[in-house]
């Protein structure tokens, strides 16, 4: 049995740049289930006098997985998100798994999105520009991001984005910011990093709201701002302009990194001239040296 305690909140906040943010209105309730703290916050956009809808925060202190626990979710509908403060069996791309450790962001977003699944290739890259922006509303960084799916400061990593097919219908994605972690295994010293950092000890509260913020901006113009959403990602990404190498299970090759294309592939041109998109999923990217070099 939920005891909660619900309350309304109405903010006027403004971005680093004094510019107005946009008006929330919020029903938050705080209740114990199974032992775990869970905080539902939803949230009404108004634009122009319009809702343009409402999403569901369900946050958690610790859980195996944001992702896998939004999938289980069978009734959840279109914006629900699962917020942890640590993962016991985060994540990452091609299986791999990924550190989340108390201290960081781990956040799942529920878009049950009408659109075919090949038309929605471009969401992670668009969804790292939203990321990117939300860091930098709340921290004093310079954030790079690195195709297709990481976002870095100073070369070292400190966000991963993981999307997946929802069994709802559309797709989850998940997202994981390193905020005031200082603990790292010794394989991932070299290419890791945690915001604090740089900036010092980040407000995570405001970096989540800023991170849900941005992530409904990005789904409010998934498909009328593609390009120039897509020109922000290439205009930061530090995979372009660099000698390549494509890793996939069936070989690895190198390739120069040339641009992006309007649905968030990587366009390569090879060797012996040619060129192809390299598209999520199909590979992985890395420096001829290492991660980044």
């Amino acid at each position: 049995m939920k005891n909660s305690c619900p309350c309304h909140r109405k903010r006027e906040e403004r971005n680093a740049d004094g510019t107005k943010l946009r008006k929330y209105r919020k029903v938050l309730t705080f209740f114990h289930e199974n032992d775990i703290l869970v905080i539902e916050i939803r949230s009404r956009r108004q634009k122009g006098g319009a809702c343009l809808g409402e999403w569901t925060l369900l946050r958690y202190e610790t859980i195996d997985s944001t992702n896998t626990a939004l999938k289980s979710m069978t009734e959840a509908e279109h914006g629900t998100m699962v917020c942890s403060d640590r993962q016991t069996a985060g994540r990452g791309r091609l299986g791999r798994s990924f550190l989340s450790e108390d201290g960081g962001i781990y956040l799942s977003l529920l878009l049950k999105r009408s659109e075919p699944l090949d038309q929605l290739l471009h969401l992670t890259t668009m969804a790292a520009v939203a990321v990117r922006r939300a860091i930098m509303d709340v921290c004093s960084v310079q954030v790079q991001i690195k195709w297709i799916n990481d976002l870095l400061v100073e070369g070292k990593k400190i966000c991963g984005i993981l999307t997946e097919v929802a069994p709802q219908g559309g797709v989850i994605v998940g997202i994981g910011i390193n905020c005031n972690t200082d603990r790292f295994p010794q394989e991932l010293g070299p290419i890791a990093a945690s915001l604090c950092q740089f900036c010092g000890e980040v407000d995570r509260e405001a970096l989540l709201q800023a991170l849900i913020r941005r992530l409904q901006e990005m789904d409010e113009v998934l498909f009328s701002q593609k390009a120039p959403w897509m020109e922000e990602y290439a205009r930061f990404c530090i995979t372009l302009g660099k000698e390549v190498r494509l890793l996939s299970a069936a070989q690895s090759r190198e390739a120069f990194a040339e641009g992006i294309s309007e649905n968030g592939g990587l366009l390569v041109r090879f060797p012996d001239g040619s060129r192809r998109e390299i598209t999520v999923g199909e590979a992985s990217v890395r420096g001829l040296h290492g991660y980044m070099n």
